[in-house]
Parts: C-alpha cells; sequence; structure tokens
C-alpha cells in the first residue's frame, strides 16, 4: 500500500463525493442560493462606493471608521451565508449517508434548528478569516524582505492551523449539536486522528474541477469562434457550464466532508461508498511505505 494507493482511493472518495451530489441535486440548489445571498451582500457593499458618497471617506482620503464598520458587517454577513449554506449541505449529506432519503427542506431545517450556533460560528469563521486577510495583505506590502518573508509564513501557518481546527466544525455543530468549544475540540481530534484522508479527499475533488473546467474553458472559447456574431451563446453555455461545475464540486466537498466525519465516528465508511468497494480509507504506515 503505497502513495499512489492512497491518491487513487481519494480521487474515488472524490468521485463517490459527486456521485451522491447527482442523487440528491437539491445540494447544488444550496451551494447556488449561498452564492445567490453573497452576490447581493457584495452588492450592498458596493453601493457606498458606486453612489460615490461622501461618508466613506474623510479629507485625507482615508477609511473612515463608519465606512470600515460597514465593510466589517458585509464580510460577517458572507461568513454567515457560506457557514449556513454548508451547514445545511452537510446536514442532508448526512441523512442519505446514513441511509435515509433527505428531502429539499431536510437541511435547511436542519441548519435553522443551531441558526443561533451559525451565526456566532459565521462571525467568528469571519474575524479570523479578515484577519488572516490582513496579515497576507500585510505581507505582498512589506518593502523589507525579511518582514515580508515572516508574515508570510506567519499566514500561511495561520490559515493551515485554521483549517485544520475548523475541518470537521459543522458536523459537529449541526449533527451532534454541540457548543463551538466543544466542537472545536471535537473537530480538532477528529481532524488528527484522520489527517491524511482530509487533506487527500480535497485533492481529488480539486483535481477533478480543475480538469473539467479546463475542458469546458477550451468548448467555450471554440464555440465562441465557430458561432462569429452569436459569439456569446457559446459565452453563456460556458459561463452555465462553469456555475454548475462550481456547484457539483462545491457541494461534494462538503459531502466528503460529512462521510470522512461518519467514517472518522463509526470506524467505516458510509454504505455508498461500501457499495463501491471502498471500505477504508486511509494513508499508508510507516512500515508500509518501507
Amino acid at each position: 500500500m503505497g502513495f499512489f494507493d492512497t491518491i487513487s482511493r481519494g480521487w474515488k472518495m472524490s468521485k463517490l463525493s459527486m456521485v451522491v451530489v447527482k442523487h440528491d441535486p437539491e445540494l447544488m440548489f444550496y451551494v447556488a442560493l449561498s452564492g445567490i445571498f453573497s452576490i447581493l451582500v457584495f452588492i450592498g457593499m458596493a453601493i457606498p462606493e458606486i453612489l460615490e458618497m461622501s461618508w466613506i471617506y474623510d479629507e485625507t482620503g482615508a477609511m473612515t471608521p463608519a465606512y470600515m464598520a460597514f465593510i466589517f458587517i458585509g464580510y460577517m454577513a458572507l461568513s454567515i451565508i457560506v457557514t449556513f449554506w454548508n451547514s445545511a449541505i452537510i446536514a442532508n449529506a448526512h441523512i442519505r449517508l446514513s441511509g435515509g432519503d433527505p428531502k429539499f427542506t431536510d437541511g435547511i431545517s436542519a441548519a435553522m434548528k443551531r441558526i443561533h450556533i451559525i451565526i456566532a460560528w459565521g462571525l467568528i469563521a469571519g474575524t479570523v478569516g479578515l484577519l488572516l486577510k490582513m496579515l497576507n495583505t500585510a505581507a505582498k506590502n512589506q518593502k523589507n524582505p525579511g518582514l515580508a518573508i515572516l508574515a508570510s509564513i506567519l499566514s500561511f501557518i495561520g490559515a493551515a492551523v485554521w483549517w485544520m481546527m475548523s475541518f470537521f466544525i459543522i458536523p459537529h455543530l449541526v449533527i451532534e449539536g454541540q457548543g463551538i468549544g466543544d466542537a472545536m475540540r471535537s473537530s480538532k481530534d477528529m481532524f488528527f486522528k484522520r489527517w491524511g484522508e482530509n487533506v487527500v479527499s480535497g485533492l481529488g475533488i480539486g483535481m477533478i474541477s480543475g480538469l473539467v473546467g479546463f475542458v469546458i474553458i477550451i468548448f467555450s472559447v471554440g464555440l465562441m469562434v465557430a458561432m462569429g456574431d452569436l459569439w456569446y451563446i457559446g459565452l453563456i453555455i460556458g459561463g452555465a457550464a462553469m456555475t454548475i461545475l462550481i456547484c457539483w464540486t462545491s457541494a461534494a466537498e462538503q459531502v466528503a466532508v460529512a462521510a470522512l466525519y461518519l467514517y472518522s465516528k463509526n470506524g467505516f465508511m458510509p454504505e455508498i461508498y461500501q457499495n463501491n468497494g471502498m471500505f477504508e480509507f486511509k494513508l499508508p504506515t510507516a512500515d508500509e511505505l518501507a
């Protein structure tokens, strides 16, 4: 059992996660709703700039405290929206992977029952994400090479640690019904219990998304060239295909989280994965690599 066997399992799990989305296409609609609400928030955030409102900048051209607070609230709203719909996806996926037949409203109902925790977690995740973004921006703008490298390293480490700590946070918040503190501890423990699976599964979905996306771009450009004055039809078709791909793979990423959560909790893969020959999903040990 070597490295390429692990990659093969990661690829297979990624495809099976996308099959689950095919069984429950409402998961893609959840992603689409998340995108629509996020776009509306972005538009709302842009309105003061578009209308050139006087309160957003002071005499020196710097952002006013009121405008900074406005932008901060917008970022928090975006984080809450993404957290809510990811919670709905994982709740629906959990029902399917546990042998149930989820309805469209099941995921939304599960998320609404924990809406207070979702809002609180969205605010925390949004704040951490904003701080990491600020650190990354500071690293890029730093003129001192040494400080720039240090800031970049700190930004990378911070993002990696946060990702590991919060990988399983939503299943513990929404499915287990834990508070944020307990869910953080449980998420951390579960991640390090199955850390390799978590990394490889994400790589598989990313590879599939990248390959299919590349094919869509090539096809769309070719169609635009072939259609001449009707080039916009090719653009519309390509845009629609890319939208479906993004919704599909984004939903599959959350399905993979739900599947790995069940595997880490129960010690075996969900039935739909077992039916396709995947009974376990683990990295090789040092002895196996030797």
